[in-house]
């Protein structure tokens, strides 16, 4: 047990969170520093109409190690059916290709647009029910180090007639307004996302563990990572902060906890009762990746 007169356990402040992150992304990288070891950043393309209204668009994050995930991904109702879906996809594919990466993940819901990403070669590998509450959720991926042929709609009108742009951060926001009122249509959110994050001090105040990690809008707790200073790991630090998070989010109207762990980190959470709801092989490159839930 952690001894909690030697340790004090607080909200941590955007520093400490900066430094915990930090913590996190050196251990990582001393696990895999694998090629291409690609920039984190994220992009943003749009498509307009002859009035300069964007009409679709999405953003894209790209990651470490070669990976990025079609963050967004949204077509006005008007201009649906058009292929414009399918342009967005292709152009995100070739610019992260281009940027050294060899997955593109995405995550899609029930009533969104699971079958034409899977026309477009992604492969279901984690199932989510319940998750947003009352509806089924899938994490998709594609390996963009194989040559697949883009996938043509049958209804490929909208390639002759508009182009893809990159988009600002203004239009970044005009993207994610036209999504949100889609999905509100099936889920209603209900609050902010909630910050729980917490930190571990020593008797001298020394930062020496923390959690990062909330409560999202869909009542999903999060968690980014956990890290633990090395001269204290293996005395319960971590599961003390895991389960102080796990309070907290429940408090907070969480009905689940999700999280992607890799495989240097799975077993520390297996032990704590999360299980593993999909896998994501070779990633990065020499390790797996996994995604887990513990409800709650």
């Amino acid at each position: 047990m952690v001894n909690t007169i030697q340790y004090e356990i607080l909200p941590c402040e955007t520093s400490d969170e900066d430094l915990i992150n930090e913590k996190i992304n050196e251990y990582a990288n001393l696990k895999a520093l694998a090629e291409p070891h690609t920039e984190e950043e994220w992009l943003v393309f749009k498509i307009t109409d002859d009035e300069g209204h964007i009409i679709a668009g999405c953003k894209v994050n790209v990651y470490a190690w070669g990976r990025a995930v079609l963050a967004e991904l949204w077509v006005d109702e008007r201009y649906r059916r058009q292929g414009l879906g399918s342009m967005l996809i292709c152009t995100a594919e070739h610019a992260v290709r281009e940027k050294g990466c060899y997955y593109l993940c995405l995550g899609t819901t029930d009533f969104q647009a699971r079958p034409l990403y899977e026309k477009h070669g992604f492969q279901v590998f984690t199932v989510n029910k319940d998750v947003p509450k009352g509806h089924k959720s899938w994490s998709l991926s594609k390996r963009l180090d194989k040559t697949v042929p883009d996938y043509i709609p049958k209804n490929n009108s909208a390639a002759k007639r508009y182009n893809v742009e990159p988009g600002s951060k203004e239009d970044a926001e005009i993207i994610d307004d036209g999504l949100e009122r889609y999905c509100n249509q099936y889920v209603q959110n209900e609050h902010e996302y909630v910050t729980l994050s917490k930190k571990l001090v020593d008797k001298d105040g020394n930062l020496i563990a923390g959690i990062i990690a909330g409560v999202d809008s869909d009542d999903n707790g999060d968690i980014e990572g956990i890290w633990v200073e090395e001269p204290y790991r293996n005395q319960g630090l971590g599961s003390y902060l895991l389960r102080e998070f796990e309070r907290d989010a429940k408090e907070n109207s969480a009905y689940v906890i999700l999280l992607g762990v890799c495989d240097w980190s799975v077993d520390f959470f297996l032990k704590n009762g999360y299980s593993v709801r999909g896998k994501l092989a070779d990633y990065p490159k020499g390790h797996d990746a996994y995604e887990l839930e513990k409800r709650l």
